[in-house]
């Protein structure tokens, strides 16, 4: 793995795409699921979590990526629809844990929107709508990532765009939230996940 002030940086526009997958269990292994992808020359990338709920986690889910030349990234928090959500939510970027903003309480779209602070950036990470593309954003970077293309019967690719010196920290967090539960960040998943951000802000208080 690359230190984070050698990393390099792609100075033109960068597509990519990500595949879905899924592993089956086995004696020794839990199941897995995620996305996987080769993110041009940066190269090859995979975001991990287990589709099953252990029953030692307390609730909680992880998504993790890897890849060769990508920081390591966990992403942790409670676990909604087989996938960690944004609440109670902690982002480990290279060993080193992130700041983040997210108002679960906002009306406004605009305000709905996931800030990531780390050793300096600062992140805003929006969806256009539910279904629609995801996009990260700081500082002369743009990384968005929405619906691709169709391969029969039932597999949908991710499709990646990067514009500006983009780094493989900017892409890491870009990819690993697309195995994370974000539909809160949207108005119609606000109100389809309502009934559990109340469940979690009934446990913040009873703590």
């Amino acid at each position: 793995m690359k230190a984070f002030a050698a990393m390099e940086t792609s100075s033109e526009s960068l597509e990519f795409e990500l595949l879905p997958y899924k592993t089956k269990p086995s004696k020794r292994e839990r199941p897995k699921a995620g996305v996987e992808g080769q993110i041009g020359h940066f190269g090859p990338v995979v975001v991990e979590r287990c589709p099953l709920l252990h029953p030692l986690a307390k609730g909680m889910d992880t998504a993790r990526l890897s890849g060769p030349d990508f920081p390591e990234t966990v992403f942790r928090g409670k676990r909604r629809l087989g996938r960690p959500s944004l609440f109670k939510a902690e982002l480990t970027l290279d060993g080193h844990i992130a700041e983040l903003r997210f108002n679960s309480r906002a009306v406004r779209k605009k305000d709905r929107t996931l800030r990531i602070g780390h050793q300096g950036r600062q992140y805003i990470y929006s969806i256009e709508s539910l279904g629609m593309k995801r996009i990260l954003e700081r500082e002369g970077v743009r990384v968005s990532i929405g619906p691709g293309r169709h391969v029969p019967p039932a597999t949908t690719y991710s499709a990646g765009t990067a514009t500006g010196p983009v780094d493989a920290l900017d892409l890491a967090i870009a990819i690993v939230l697309e195995e994370v539960d974000t539909d809160a960040l949207t108005l119609a998943g606000t109100a389809l996940s309502a009934p559990f951000a109340l469940l979690q802000r009934w446990s913040d208080e009873a703590e």
